[in-house]
């Protein structure tokens, strides 16, 4: 067991692999603002998952822990599923996730997972996600750039696409248009 780590929030890693300058400004900034998908995420995560269900769980070797919103035996396997309020599609950051979730279970139980669901609310269905070897070094690779930008003191660059940007909680502190407009600086006229 690691000793004085400090041990990384699992729903962080999808933050992370999703935009590493939203991963800086909310984690080592501290500059987090509540909007309206974070409040309908909560919500329908509180009427989906049933008292008990939110299991706790963490990974010493990875110094990572967080929670599993659902677990359930299907033929005899463990299954675990991470419920997300928005569309089914093949969101990384989201399988990622919930790759380090079943990392963290498997340490925990010495038991191996070999899948788990993502359930998103907007479509209702499930995806389900297979936890390969690539899958699982990409959640190592997470944690490392998570560990690289703890140390670093700028804030790493925009991102490319700029669709990630809308419905994004920390928009006005990221203000991603100054990339847009990065061709023309800006220059006081009476200086």
């Amino acid at each position: 067991m690691l000793i004085n780590m400090k041990y990384l929030p699992i729903s962080k890693i999808n933050t992370v692999v999703y935009c590493q300058r939203r991963y800086f400004i909310e984690m080592l900034l501290a500059d987090t603002h509540t909007n309206y998908h974070m409040i309908e995420g909560d919500a329908l995560h509180s009427r989906s998952v049933r008292p008990g269900e939110d299991v706790w769980v963490w990974n010493d070797e990875l110094a990572i822990q967080g929670i599993i919103d659902q677990l359930k035996i299907e033929n005899t396997q463990v299954i675990i599923s991470e419920i997300k309020k928005g569309h089914r599609a093949d969101y990384l950051s989201d399988q990622v996730q919930l790759c380090a979730q079943a990392m963290c279970y498997e340490e925990m139980h010495s038991e191996q997972l070999s899948y788990g669901y993502i359930y998103y609310h907007k479509t209702r269905r499930r995806q389900k996600v297979e936890f390969t070897p690539e899958l699982r070094q990409k959640v190592r690779s997470a944690i490392n750039t998570m560990r690289k930008l703890e140390k670093q003191d700028y804030l790493p660059p925009i991102v490319k696409n700029t669709n990630k940007c809308r419905g994004c909680s920390v928009v006005d502190a990221c203000q991603p248009s100054l990339a847009e407009s990065s061709k023309t600086r800006w220059r006081p006229k009476d200086i």
